[in-house]
């Protein structure tokens, strides 16, 4: 089975031992070093860089919540450069190559670049294995660049697997083929989340729901997971590399997925504005995914302060419609935008949930900036499963990725840099009649033509009137020395 490892952000309970895996460039506790720095700075830099939100710095434990590493970046002008520190106890097992590519998916940079020593070939590998592609070498080192901008995607298995565990792992194992980065499931009972009562209240009325009818706590019954099966779940979803994690809804949630160490939480939008729910959950210094389909801007914000107060700043909130199929029209999509606006200043990744049943929302989402997509998914809509009627089968889920790997690469990044191969085919100025020496330039014998061996355009309004230095053919590229 693959090493298991969790990442969160650094705070200052991780002093220690993060001075005690280092680089060089970082001195130990109590070592003797030729650039000595006193301990008090290391502690002062230390606590300067867990509060920079443009330099994130991840620490890595292994499932049995040891700390095995430290992963940082580090913005310098126009690149970001990624550094990497493991225990020698936890290298190999292609465990450098997933630490590199799970600390670059959550970072907030487009473009992150490793430099590693030519000799090096165990970090040269783990790099090119995380997806780095080699960009130059130089003295001995070779610049890797790899574009970070990718969309995480969430397979939401929820109450899809009807009850039979085998059909919960062939639904991992189906998102795992089709392309996805994360499986997620809900962690609850019917009494974690509701009470076991007939009064009106607790009764689902609503001709447009799938659940029309229901009692919220014989709906609850029907659709949880059993909390049993979630830890077999888990390390099958470890054993063939694809991230698994659930959503709860109690302390007790919280704490059973603890104990399970899954990578991170989501909070569904009706427990959004739960904030000592929030609270109790982002303590634990995973990236915290919150959907917004019932909080207004000040109970958005609230849940953002709740992470922040105890310390954790890895925060993606989800653009949601709480309708179950969405319709097209009640999506509006652009608020992911403003979303973008106001919170990506406070470090907040934005993305969508996404309960229709068409591929649009999620591509518009991802040309407007969503980092994360959520989608229902399930093996086949005719098993049923309280949420069938609104998730994609695996040839629907499969053409939603591919969709936003393309929309991704037809995205790309600014770039306003020309292809030369195509500019020699640009307009410049041309003779376009036979010019003798001390003749004028006129709108007769030069014009702005193909291709682009003259003088730029620009100038033709500049040389009209001038003086021909020469006699000059017909077909002639202008060029300066041929003007006074």
């Amino acid at each position: 089975m693959a090493e298991q490892f969790s990442i969160r952000l650094a705070n200052k309970n991780d002093i220690n031992n993060v001075f005690e895996l280092s680089n060089d460039d970082v001195v130990r506790k109590n070592s003797i070093n030729t650039n000595k720095i006193e301990w008090s700075e290391h502690v002062n830099w230390f606590e300067k860089r867990i509060k920079d939100l443009k330099n994130p710095f991840y620490i890595i434990e292994n499932n049995e919540r040891e700390f095995i590493g430290q992963v940082r970046f580090d913005k310098k002008e126009s690149e970001v450069v990624i550094s990497i520190s493991i225990s020698s106890n936890f290298r190999g097992k292609a465990l450098s190559s997933r630490i590199i590519k799970e600390c670059t998916k959550k970072s907030l940079f487009k473009k992150v670049t490793a430099y590693i020593k030519s000799e090096n070939l165990p970090s040269v590998k783990a790099f090119i294995n995380a997806g780095y592609k080699k960009v130059s070498e130089s003295e001995g080192y070779i610049k890797t660049v790899y574009n970070t901008d990718s969309v995480y995607i969430i397979a939401e298995m929820s109450a899809n697997h009807c009850g039979d565990k085998e059909l919960a792992k062939n639904i991992i194992k189906k998102a795992k083929e089709i392309g996805a980065d994360a499986v997620k499931i809900q962690t609850y009972t019917a009494d974690t989340i509701t009470i076991d009562c007939d009064n009106e209240e607790f009764q689902i009325k609503d001709k447009n729901s799938l659940w029309n009818g229901e009692n919220l706590y014989k709906l609850y019954q029907k659709a949880y997971t059993p909390w049993e099966w979630q830890s077999e779940l888990k390390e099958y979803a470890d054993s063939i590399e694809i991230d698994f994690f659930s959503t709860p809804f109690d302390y007790t949630a919280v704490d059973f997925l603890e104990n399970i160490n899954v990578p991170l939480y989501k909070i569904a939008s009706f427990e959004a504005i739960d904030y000592p729910l929030i609270k109790y959950a982002a303590k634990f210094g995973k990236p915290m995914i919150i959907s917004t389909g019932i909080s207004n801007l000040d109970e958005i914000q609230g849940a953002i302060d709740a992470c922040k107060s105890v310390g954790n700043n890895d925060i993606t909130l989800l653009k949601c419609t709480s309708a179950y199929p969405a319709k097209l029209e009640d999506m509006n999509i652009i608020t992911i935008k403003d979303m973008i606006e106001r919170f990506s200043p406070q470090g907040v990744k934005i993305g969508l949930s996404d309960h229709s049943m068409s591929n649009i929302p999620a591509i518009t989402a991802v040309s407007l900036g969503a980092r994360v997509i959520e989608k229902h998914f399930t093996l086949d809509r005719n098993l049923g499963g309280a949420d069938a009627g609104f998730s994609l089968e695996p040839d629907e889920f499969k053409s939603l990725i591919d969709d936003i790997r393309a929309a991704e690469k037809v995205l790309g990044q600014v770039d306003y840099s020309i292809n030369e191969n195509n500019r020699k085919f640009a307009r410049s100025l041309y003779v376009v009649k036979d010019i003798k020496k001390g003749e004028k330039f006129t709108s007769e014998n030069i014009r702005s033509i193909r291709p682009s061996n003259g003088l730029h355009p620009k100038f033709y309004e500049e040389i009209l009137g001038k003086t021909a230095a020469c006699d000059i053919k017909f077909g002639t590229p202008l060029k300066e020395e041929y003007y006074l």
